[in-house]
């Protein structure tokens, strides 16, 4: 039996495939005749979105595209592959770089603050608090942002260059591959934007105030 859920992972999966070869979508509404490993493969996907629930489908299914070719076909099997994680991890960095004023990038930094917060409030913790705060010997934004919860703009919002500047090189490249070439390059994108920076101000003043009211 395929939920709604999976269904609604399968039609992303058709809008990203059928978009990137610059053609109208068809969702599918009827999964009585799916295809046997293409129903072994949509379980495993949603067992995947499930666990991590940051990721977004249309991101997930979009990044091979945009990363090898909008001419190449990838099956639903591909998107449960190491392939499918590596080209995610491109795709997310470079729509994270190109431009820091994308509604894209706008909402992701939103996105991000509104889960410190929760994060804040679940802790006990103030945001100023949160820039310094570990988890298992590692700075919990780092490892956040590892697990795609914030993106670098996040970090530079929440001024904690001085936390990361504590950690070894080594450890930040196994964090994230080529993270000081991407910190830098989203630093002088974030100083520079005429949108982003001022946005990022005013959620972090927003996010600061919710959770000194809960503590």
């Amino acid at each position: 039996m395929v939920t709604e859920r999976e269904k609604d992972i399968y039609n992303s999966y058709l809008y990203a495939t059928r978009t990137a070869q610059g053609k109208p979508t068809r969702f599918r509404k009827d999964f009585s005749k799916l295809k046997d490993e293409d129903f072994v493969a949509l379980k495993k996907l949603s067992s995947f979105f499930l666990k991590h629930k940051h990721v977004n489908y249309r991101d997930w299914f979009a990044a091979p595209f945009e990363v090898y070719s909008k001419d190449e076909y990838f099956d639903l099997r591909f998107f449960n592959s190491r392939k499918a994680l590596k080209c995610y991890s491109i795709f997310m960095k470079d729509k994270e770089v190109s431009n820091p004023d994308s509604d894209d990038n706008i909402e992701v930094l939103k996105d991000g603050f509104r889960y410190i917060a929760k994060f804040c409030i679940t802790n006990s913790i103030t945001l100023d608090e949160y820039r310094t705060h570990y988890t298992n010997n590692m700075p919990t934004c780092l490892l956040h942002l590892q697990e795609h919860r914030l993106n670098f703009y996040t970090l530079h919002a929440l001024d904690v260059e001085p936390t990361i500047k504590a950690i070894e090189k080594d450890v930040l490249e196994f964090i994230v591959k080529d993270f000081y070439t991407i910190f830098a390059r989203t630093r002088t994108k974030f100083y520079g934007s005429a949108v982003l920076k001022t946005k990022a101000k005013e959620t972090r003043e927003k996010v600061k105030q919710i959770v000194e009211k809960q503590k």
